[in-house]
């Protein structure tokens, strides 16, 4: 009894690490799947009702495992690129995520945040930064995997004429 009582707060500590970890890896996935997934991949990176904002406590733009569908299709037809050698379908688009960090809310609730920068491989002008910015996310545990319920997009910084070529500013 008294071994089970020293290895429980462990055990506890390693679960809680383990969640963070977890979600981290879904943070990473999300902007490999946005690169080079279908959009299928790309919604079920979300909860069924999953949303995406553009701003710290907005409205949200998209809303729903349907709408997140027509999204990642869009962003296909406007920043596809031809297909790798293998066939795969590719972008001319790279999130590159850092900066994580995740907090648990309860056993199937957290919060967290990442910097993102995405980059554009201009065709014209070769890879390009187009901005930086900071995912502020919520999270839940749904049949065992943890998925993204909203996502709040903050622009830190843009590439004002790149994002104008791109169709991001009209």
């Amino acid at each position: 009894l008294g071994v089970a009582c020293l290895l429980f707060p462990l055990l506890s500590a390693a679960s809680e690490a383990e969640e963070r970890f977890l979600i981290m890896e879904l943070m990473d996935r999300y902007g490999v799947v946005h690169d080079f997934g279908t959009p299928e991949q790309y919604a079920d990176l979300f909860t069924e009702d999953g949303e995406i904002a553009t701003g710290k406590g907005r409205p949200a733009i998209v809303k729903g495992r349907q709408a997140l569908i027509q999204q990642a299709q869009r962003d296909h037809e406007r920043f596809g690129a031809p297909p790798g050698p293998d066939g795969e379908f590719s972008s001319i688009m790279r999130h590159v995520i850092s900066n994580r960090v995740v907090s648990l809310t309860g056993p199937a609730s957290a919060e967290g945040s990442s910097y993102v920068i995405t980059l554009i491989n201009d065709r014209e002008e070769g890879p390009q930064m187009l901005s930086i910015s900071r995912y502020l996310d919520s999270y839940v545990k749904a049949g065992g995997r943890w998925k993204i319920s909203r996502r709040e997009i903050v622009l830190e910084s843009g590439n004002q004429a790149l994002g104008r070529k791109y169709g991001f500013i009209r």
